[in-house]
């Protein structure tokens, strides 16, 4: 159950990756934002395409081989979701429609709050 949680967790990742990297300008379309300097987004789409997308996969294929790699997307997960909510207290953001970016922002709070519990709680999938 928790594995097949984290490959639902990684094609939600997939889709907001795939977005962010190959469609920036959709993004920033949505939300009514400036399209000055959108090439972060292009990053932030990389980043979660490939941490994300790519390390959940692997950790669902083998827990026992990569908790190093479940502690780095833990991690990094945390971190990007502290820089968002800072950014949105900030009013850092150009989008006019914010209820996206808040959307993003609750989705990247449930992530990493989810995979801090499966860090804690479930601890033993990730056991030799």
């Amino acid at each position: 159950m928790i594995r097949k949680s984290l490959v639902l967790i990684s094609i939600f990742s997939l889709l907001y990756g795939f977005i962010f990297f190959f469609t920036p300008n959709f993004f920033a379309e949505i939300t009514e934002a400036e399209k000055t300097n959108i090439a972060w987004l292009r990053n932030i789409g990389a980043s979660i395409f490939g941490l994300l997308f790519v390390g959940l996969l692997l950790v669902y294929k083998s827990p026992r081989k990569n908790y190093d790699l479940f502690l780095v997307i833990t991690a990094t997960s945390v971190l990007q979701t502290i820089g968002l909510i800072f950014s949105r207290y900030f009013n850092e953001f150009s989008a006019q429609k914010t209820v996206i970016i808040d959307f993003t922002i609750y989705s990247a709070i449930f992530v990493s709050l989810y995979l801090i519990f499966v860090l804690i709680k479930f601890n033993s999938i990730f056991n030799k």
